[in-house]
């Protein structure tokens, strides 16, 4: 019964891989029954002759599992086959049954006693996760019966199957791992320690979002840098997953391992459309600041982005009392951190929501003494020309034009015209100001006078 003759491409074969070639299930139960060798694959023939077949170290019961042999399966397996054995690319019967979607096979093999399902093939793929692969959900149902962990294997990322299904958009998959109740709050094993939820939002998918939750998802936990899914959502610009977020109850005034809430995030990363829903929304604290004294205003301005301005004008809309002028923990408003950025359009848009252009940072930079990479002031200038209304007068112990600390011989002034406290030699000059229905001259600083009188040139 183990009589090698040739076979396909000039390989060997014994008389048992023969029967199962040709698909004589009788003959082959037969030689099973007789004795044959039951766990050897067919090798080359002479010179190194045949084909694949030569080489792809499947054994009779890989075989069959190909074809879909059913009772030679049994009857291999009733005599003792190796049932855990692997082919070249590292594939059990299992394997190729799932492969084959021979749903008959599979089940006859899930009842062996000795089947080990955590066994990967050279991809790392176990049978579960074979199954998945191939839409083969039964198959990969059948095996998480058969062994509850399944779904909860990891890859050498840290990540299980459904890390990997959300992270590939495979909605069908996700939606399968859930009707099987896989853990849904389940980590990926790396630093970022992002859940399903957090996966999910960076993807932004709605969907997925939205069936995480119902599964019953966690919406406030935190990854590893103390993010909810809000902000992996916001940083990412997914509005539709952050109305979702929203929605379903998720404390918009989490903050981060940085301080920073999901308005942070947005402005920071320019997310129009993820602000709109913030403010809109939610009752989101607009004005929170974080570790750095920075609430959402100062990081807009800071980071500078294209469309500053119009998230700008968003936020006075939304919020009319908004402070415009508090300071950061450096003492920089949004102006000044916008116009140190070179940001003209944020910057005006500021000015033109009433913010004060004489404040004064920690470092005593204003916007009127910061040195521009041109030595030109066309922006200070620009915005002082913009000044529709007297501005609130700014307090302070110096002037803040030649910096003379005031006292009993140096009193304060104002200019009328930007607001700026200073000494009486730096607002010497008097001007009326018709654009605030000032008609009889009043005093204001070297720059006022000159823009009044000239102009921006």
């Amino acid at each position: 019964t183990d009589c090698w003759s040739e076979g396909p491409e000039g390989c060997y074969q014994t008389l048992l891989h023969r029967a199962i070639d040709e698909n004589k299930e009788q003959v082959a139960k037969f030689l099973i029954q007789s004795g044959c060798d039951l766990n050897t694959p067919r090798r080359a023939g002479p010179g190194g002759r045949g084909g694949e077949e030569a080489h792809d170290q499947q054994t009779p019961l890989h075989l069959c599992c190909q074809w879909g042999l059913e009772a030679v399966v049994q009857t291999l397996v009733e005599h003792g086959a190796n049932i855990n054995v692997k082919d070249a690319d590292g594939k059990t019967p299992l394997h190729i049954a799932i492969l084959n979607q021979h749903p008959s096979i599979i089940s006859l093999l899930l009842c062996h006693p000795f089947l080990d399902l955590s066994v990967p093939d050279k991809n790392g793929l176990t049978p579960f996760a074979t199954a998945l692969s191939c839409r083969n959900n039964k198959a990969a149902q059948a095996v998480r019966d058969k062994l509850p962990t399944a779904a909860e294997q990891f890859d050498g990322k840290g990540r299980n199957f459904l890390h990997m299904a959300i992270q590939k958009n495979d909605v069908e998959s996700v939606l399968f791992l859930l009707s099987i109740q896989v853990d849904v709050n389940s980590l990926v094993r790396d630093t970022n320690q992002s859940s399903p939820l957090h996966l999910a939002a960076e993807i932004g998918n709605e969907l997925i979002v939205r069936s995480l939750l119902l599964a019953g998802a966690r919406a406030d936990d935190r990854d590893g840098h103390r993010r909810t899914a809000l902000h992996v959502a916001a940083e990412a610009g997914h509005a539709a997953v952050v109305s979702a977020l929203l929605q379903n109850g998720i404390n918009f005034d989490a903050i981060d391992a940085e301080g920073d809430n999901a308005l942070h995030v947005a402005v920071r990363e320019g997310h129009l459309a993820v602000v709109r829903a913030l403010l809109t929304e939610s009752r989101l604290d607009a004005e929170a600041v974080n570790l750095k004294g920075r609430n959402p205003l100062h990081t807009l301005a800071r980071y500078a982005r294209d469309n500053a301005a119009t998230i700008c004008e968003l936020f006075i809309e939304c919020m009319p009392d908004y402070p415009l002028d508090k300071p950061d923990l450096e003492g920089n408003t949004a102006l000044i951190l916008a116009y140190t950025k070179g940001n003209g359009n944020l910057c005006r848009s500021l000015v033109k929501a009433g913010a004060c252009v004489g404040a004064m940072n920690k470092e005593g930079i204003t916007i009127f003494n910061y040195q521009v990479a041109s030595n030109s002031k066309t922006l200070l200038k620009r915005l002082l020309d913009n000044l529709s209304q007297e501005p609130p007068w700014v307090e302070g112990d110096i002037c803040l034009e030649c910096g003379t600390k005031f006292g009993l011989t140096m009193r304060k002034h104002h200019c009328r015209h930007c607001g700026r406290v200073l000494c009486s030699r730096c607002s010497d000059q008097e001007v009326p100001i018709l654009k605030f229905n000032l008609h009889k001259p009043v005093r204001v600083c070297t720059v006022c006078f000159d823009l009044l009188h000239v102009g921006v040139s």
